[in-house]
């Protein structure tokens, strides 16, 4: 179920535009520890994601892609619009809230091909369950366009009471409604609380020096932009990892002369500090972040603009 979920998501990727799905607290449970939002229609009205996205589809064929549609039941094109993950910090605490277009009856048919399929009732909901014991994945349809997927029946339940309003978090945990507005379309957030997490973190270190750790990925205008904000223990603690940050940054652009595009990338990376608060923040423009990653993926993006600027002139005919 969690390898279907996932190459689902993965395919989902190639959609064409439609309504951003974009973070909503609704989606969020009032005790979340950390949330995790993937906006899919922005990543595909984005002028790097349609770049990538065209590359896969040559590279992938359509006779591949039409294969695996069959497979799964559903066009994985314009079925999945958005995805919130949130969870409290506990082990195995993880709901996914699945915005999407799909034709659930087709979904749910294919679900029902594992041989370990079995389904429950909760308030007149489904919760469909598969894989083996101790692996096994839960999903239900809550409605015509919101899905819940969980590790557990229980958590499963929840989320249908989080969809329908049950539970659903007063605001936007921490201060990620403040760091989304650093793009004008945003396509991939994160907010974690690390001591609420200090649980599940393997590595004490990272309890010691921080407190809470938030990102953002989107696009302004032609630049990809990205921000990271960290909120250490203590301004002591935030100067030494401003100062960490800086070093390995100055470190990685040693002996670079060569590689102008991997420079070019490190330049962009700006790292500044307000009291306990470190931020480091890049932005660069998508046509030279093409050109530094594969020179063909520019070449790709420069044919979609002439596509683009065809089909404005064909429009301004028609007018």
């Amino acid at each position: 179920m969690k390898k279907t979920v996932f190459m689902m998501m993965g395919l989902a990727l190639l959609s064409p535009p439609g309504q951003a799905a974009k973070l909503d607290k609704a989606n969020v449970a009032k005790d979340s520890k950390f949330v995790m939002h993937l906006d899919f229609d922005a990543i595909r009205t984005s002028k790097l994601g349609s770049t990538v996205i065209k590359q896969a589809r040559e590279e992938e064929g359509e006779e591949r892609i039409e294969a695996m549609m069959e497979i799964i039941g559903f066009d994985p094109f314009t079925a999945l619009k958005g995805m919130t993950m949130s969870g409290n910090g506990e082990e195995e605490n993880g709901l996914i809230v699945l915005k999407h277009a799909a034709d659930t009856k087709k979904v749910v048919s294919f679900i029902k091909l594992d041989e370990e399929y079995r389904p429950t009732e909760y308030k007149e909901r489904t919760i469909h369950s598969v894989g083996q014991a101790g692996e096994r994945g839960y999903i239900s349809f809550v409605n015509k366009s919101t899905a819940v997927i969980a590790p557990s029946r229980e958590l499963a339940r929840d989320g249908i009471n989080l969809v329908n309003g049950k539970g659903t978090a007063k605001k936007l945990p921490g201060p990620i409604g403040e760091i989304s507005k650093k793009a004008k379309a945003p396509f991939m957030m994160g907010y974690a609380d690390l001591d609420g997490l200090e649980d599940v973190i393997e590595d004490p270190t990272v309890n010691d020096m921080a407190r809470e750790a938030m990102m953002i990925v989107g696009e302004s205008g032609d630049d990809l932009v990205m921000s990271v904000q960290v909120v250490a223990q203590s301004v002591e603690t935030a100067e030494h990892m401003q100062n960490m940050v800086n070093g390995l940054i100055g470190f990685a652009a040693l002996g670079q002369e060569d590689n102008p595009e991997l420079k070019d990338l490190l330049k962009a990376l700006k790292v500044s500090r307000k009291e306990s608060t470190i931020t480091v923040d890049f932005k660069m423009a998508v046509e030279k972040i093409l050109e530094a990653v594969d020179p063909a993926l520019e070449d790709l993006d420069l044919d979609i603009d002439i596509d683009l600027g065809a089909k404005d002139k064909d429009e301004d005919k028609d007018e």
